[in-house]
Order: structure tokens, then sequence, then C-alpha cells
């Protein structure tokens, strides 16, 4: 009996086709956070060089990038709740 390696082309085709969708989503919203915490660093660099006209717009970066972060956290953690959940389930 041959048992056939599992390739990211097969599990995604076992996995279904929302599969795709939530990597995606999960993948640009990842991607947006990095964003944001970029925006936040260049923002609180400015206002560490002197540039103190824009120390709202520095604050304001800060705090979107924080809770980003911590929706990003929310998600991450119910996600392995729900993994969790999954394999304590008796079949």
């Amino acid at each position: 009996m041959r048992i056939n390696p599992v390739t990211p082309s097969t599990s995604a085709a076992l996995a279904g086709p929302g599969a795709a969708g939530f990597a995606e989503a999960l993948r640009m919203t990842v991607e947006g956070l990095a964003d944001l915490q970029a925006a936040a660093d260049r923002a609180a660099e400015s206002v560490a060089v002197g540039n103190l006209s824009q120390l709202h717009e520095a604050v304001l970066a800060v705090q979107r990038a924080s809770l980003a972060l911590e929706y990003v956290i929310v998600v991450r953690n119910h996600v392995v709740d729900a993994v969790n959940e999954l394999l304590r389930t008796q079949v």
C-alpha cells in the first residue's frame, strides 16, 4: 500500500472551497496589520526626530496598530479554541 504525501494542492482540495477564502482573508489581514505597524513606526520616528506638529497623527497610528494586533490575537485565540474543541469531539 502506497501513501501519498500531503502537499498544499492536495490539502486545499481536501479542505473544500471555503478554505482558500479563509486563507486569503487571513493573509490579507496579516498584511494589513504589518502595514499599520509600519505606519505607526514611521509616525513614532517622525515625532522622535522633533516633528511635533504631527503628534496626534502618530498617536492615532499607534492606536490603530495596537487595536488591529488585539483583533488578530482574539481571532487567533478563537481559532485555536475551535480546533481544540474539534479535537475533543468524540466520533
